[in-house]
């Protein structure tokens, strides 16, 4: 057997530092793989997502069985159970995506399965959408986050050659949520402020708050919603006054991390917040 890439489909997500998805596979559905094996297709695993596999020593069967197209599903899932708390769109219960291959947007080298430059709300569908009737997995299963139909056509088969594969791709946005620092200690008596190094944002601070342990903390949220990012490259600094004069407490602040999310009221706006707690 000799096999020839027909498509790859690349995974991209802007939180991770290398920019793909680290935490997604696709799965092919149950009828899909039953058409994979009789059209001689292999989905096959790579770095950057998958690729879909030719075997170029049956070509007549596999352009028999895309007369004139075979449309073939896959499931997108994310091994990550924090995934949802750094991705966008945000996806609520019995929610999903949905891509095809029907209309394309060149970015770069490859094909874009989504019309904005990232996933967002026009690709989301509830479970229960004509289009994926009899697709999905059963009642009780895991809803995967996305489900991609990719259309192949018999005249892409019998054309296909080592030069001409076809990239496809999908891009998934970093969550922005509003940071909120709690800083609750003895070191933090005297008057406090946050910096960023960069000078690029800035923070308010709020009405001090009783935590849920008792203890009283300064808050201080960002004026605007922050990324959050597998390696963050915000360095934020804490200044305290001292007898008229600045100095530097912390010199680099903990970043937000996937997890640490809650709602709350910012500035009579409800609001995602990324909360980092600190106690000196």
């Amino acid at each position: 057997m000799s096999y020839l890439p027909l498509c790859n489909i690349v995974l991209q997500h802007q939180y991770f530092s290398d920019g793909l998805a680290q935490s997604l596979r696709l799965v092919p559905a149950v009828q899909t793989q039953r058409q994979l094996q009789n059209a001689r297709l292999l989905l096959k695993a790579t770095k950057q997502g998958a690729v879909l596999l030719l075997d170029t020593s049956r070509r007549d069967i596999t352009i028999a069985c895309c007369e004139p197209v075979l449309t073939l599903y896959f499931l997108l899932y994310s091994a990550d159970p924090l995934f949802g708390s750094y991705s966008l769109p945000l996806l609520q219960p019995q929610q999903l995506l949905y891509c095809d291959n029907r209309t394309l947007v060149p970015d770069d080298a490859a094909l874009r399965l989504h019309t904005k430059p990232e996933l967002g709300s026009a690709e989301i569908i509830n479970a229960d959408d004509a289009r994926l009737a009899g697709v999905l997995p059963t009642k009780g299963k895991t809803l995967p986050v996305m489900l991609l139909a990719l259309d192949i056509t018999a005249l892409h088969i019998a054309q296909l050659t080592a030069d001409n594969a076809i990239s496809y791709l999908l891009r998934f946005g970093c969550r922005q949520n509003i940071w909120r620092y709690y800083l609750c200690g003895s070191a933090f008596a005297q008057p406090l402020r946050i910096q960023d190094m960069a000078q690029q944002t800035r923070f308010i601070q709020q009405n001090d708050t009783r935590l849920a342990n008792g203890r009283v903390a300064q808050v201080f949220d960002s004026a605007q919603p922050l990324k959050l990012q597998q390696f963050s490259p915000y360095r934020f600094q804490l200044i305290t006054t001292v007898h008229g004069s600045e100095k530097i407490l912390i010199k680099r602040l903990p970043v937000a991390v996937a997890g640490q999310i809650d709602k709350a009221v910012v500035n009579g706006v409800a609001s995602n917040v990324s909360e980092i707690y600190l106690n000196y």
